[in-house]
This record gives structure tokens, sequence and C-alpha cells, in this order.
């Protein structure tokens, strides 16, 4: 990592059902190249991680890169933007896709994601 204060980070904003290799192979590879260290959100009602972000961690962990993981039951667009806007060390925020956050935003008509103050990123599976 460069020079003082906070480490720059990656916020892996993901939700349940749709863990995908692409997602996070992408996730890591921005991090690599960005020298940065990766908050991750999952959107679950779960108490643990399903088993395809377990693997995810582990290769974290043989990558040698630091991660922090929280798992939240509900997550909005604008929670996203407003956890990454208030976070100086966030420089990236990747996400699977911008389609599907829609109906757990109320109003359907906003985009949160234009308030965002560092680059979007969409690692979407095809």
């Amino acid at each position: 990592m460069s020079g003082g204060g906070s480490p720059r980070k990656v916020l892996l904003a993901v939700r349940e059902g749709h863990v995908r290799p692409r997602l996070f192979s992408s996730a890591l590879e921005l991090c690599r190249r960005l020298d940065a260290e990766m908050d991750i959100v999952l959107v679950t009602d779960k108490r643990r991680p399903p088993l395809e972000l377990d693997a995810f961690l582990d290769s974290l962990r043989q990558a040698g890169l630091q991660y922090s993981l929280q798992l939240q039951p509900g997550l909005r667009r604008r929670d996203i933007v407003d956890y990454a806007n208030s976070r100086e060390c966030i420089t990236a925020v990747i996400i699977d896709s911008r389609e599907g956050w829609e109906p757990l935003a109320r109003d359907r008509t906003s985009d949160p994601w234009r308030r965002l103050a560092c680059p979007l990123v969409t690692a979407v599976n095809h």
C-alpha cells in the first residue's frame, strides 16, 4: 500500500442469488490493479454467507488481500452510494448489474448511482 492514511478500498456489493465467479474475479482483479483492500457487503437474510462466497474469501486470503465482510438483510442502491460516499478510502464500487436493485428502492424513478463519488463497475455474467 502507498503512503499514510487509510488504505484504498473497493466496495463489492453482492446480493444473495447473484453470487457469480465473474463478479468475484472482476473484484479481485480491480483490487490488484488499484492496490486496494476490499469491503464486501452481502445482501442476505441468512447468518452465514453461501459456499460460493466462502471459496472467494479463501482466494482473497491466499492472495494476501485484506477484506471485511458484512451481511445485511436489506440494502438499497442509496445505501450503497451513501456507504461509499461517506468513506474517503472507497475508490470504486463493484456490483453484478445495475438492474435488479430497483425492487429494493422505494422510488424506482430515482438513480442514486449518479450521486456516487467514485467509479461504479458492473460485472454482469451472461
